[in-house]
């Protein structure tokens, strides 16, 4: 029996391996992300936005998404050829198609909310303040009108899904969805261009700036998914086969989640940083090792008969006498001090080295008369 419901031939060929992969891996991707965000909020940040709450709820519609994708595979999603297509699996067919479309559309809404949200609370400028809750306004007004759209494609409702019914009208779907992409990408891009008066006006560590140009990139990768998604509803000949633009809004719902994320997660880096670089505990384990590697050096004595005969080392805190009398007397934490009782040239004699530092100094002392 082959993973389709109902076909005639258990060996037809079918792209549901490559949906189901699509759907897990991106889940699993953006569920790591959305974790690490509430964490970062949660424990670090200590506070959890409204950005926060409506990214979580992004994620469980994407879940869901995903899940009606995965059971629509069972019913002839990915199905290569049209002509394997039961006609019984037509109903529920277009009844999951139905039910994914509206969690895609709320989904969409979701993370284009979150950003705009996230950048609501970096803003300072009242005007700019107010741009953007107007964007997020218009944003919200029109995936409303795609979703009551979306709801009510047909009259009777049920003539989405259920090929037995044969009257009624339906809206003409090619330029529906063409407009509606259209104007998706005119969102995307005022999304874009958002945080630049924060960007002129404001000056952020590069690790900000880092995470704000990966969520450029992001979002105009959303932006290219979402003309990829044009072309192919253009260009699609059967209402059948539509797994490559729902593996595409699954990479979009996942981007969009993860771009929204990404500011979110700067305190994560920072607390990184400062816990593994930019604290005593390191300087502290390196001092550790520097001092381990000296006492392997000083307890050597091949390495400091090599070290002496370089001219290389530093005086232990020891007496000694020169060759013409004069004694040296080291002092902890005090400077070298030569007490002479008579002329000629200062000699380090039988005195020990220790290999701790790159510098040799000469002293000479003479008395006034003597060559």
């Amino acid at each position: 029996m082959g993973w389709t419901f109902n076909v005639a031939n258990p060996d037809a060929a079918t792209n549901a391996p490559a949906i189901a992969v699509v759907g897990i891996v991106f889940t699993v991707l953006s569920t790591l992300v959305v974790s690490l965000r509430l964490y970062v909020r949660s424990s670090i940040v200590k506070k959890i936005s409204i950005d926060d709450w409506i990214i979580v709820v992004t994620w469980f519609l994407l879940f869901i998404f995903v899940a009606i994708k995965l059971a629509q595979t069972r019913w002839g999603l990915g199905l290569q050829n049209v002509e394997d297509m039961p006609p019984q699996n037509l109903y529920y067919f277009g009844l999951l198609a139905y039910a994914s479309s509206l969690f895609y559309v709320c989904a969409i809404l979701g993370f284009k909310l979150s950003i705009l949200f996230t950048f609501f609370r970096m803003a300072t400028d009242r005007l700019h303040r107010f741009s953007i809750v107007g964007l997020a306004v218009a944003c919200s007004m029109f995936h409303f009108c795609f979703f009551v759209v979306q709801l009510r494609l047909c009259n009777p409702v049920a003539k989405q899904w259920d090929p037995a019914i044969t009257d009624g009208t339906c809206i003409p779907t090619m330029p529906l969805y063409t407009a509606m992409a259209v104007i998706t990408i005119i969102f995307e891009v005022l999304i874009l261009l958002t945080p630049l008066p924060i960007l002129l006006y404001s000056v952020f560590t590069p690790r900000k700036n880092l995470l704000i140009g990966a969520i450029y990139i992001l979002s105009i990768f959303v932006c290219f998914i979402q003309i990829i998604r044009l072309l192919f509803i253009t260009n699609q000949s059967s209402a059948i086969d539509t797994s490559p633009l729902l593996n595409w809004s699954v990479v979009e719902v996942s981007l969009g989640i993860i771009a929204s994320s990404l500011l979110s997660l700067a305190p994560l880096f920072e607390s990184f940083l400062a816990s593994e670089i930019d604290t005593f505990k390191l300087s502290l384990k390196i001092d550790h090792a520097k001092m381990a590697v000296k006492r392997v050096r000083k307890e050597s004595p091949t390495w400091q008969k090599i070290t002496l005969l370089l001219g290389y080392g530093k005086l232990k805190g020891q007496k000694g006498e020169n060759r013409s009398g004069s004694r040296l007397e080291s002092r902890p934490n005090s400077r070298r001090k030569w007490e002479g009782r008579g002329g000629g040239e200062g000699s380090a004699g039988g005195l020990n080295f220790e290999m701790g530092i790159v510098k040799t100094t000469e002293v000479i002392i003479s008395r006034e008369g003597s060559t």
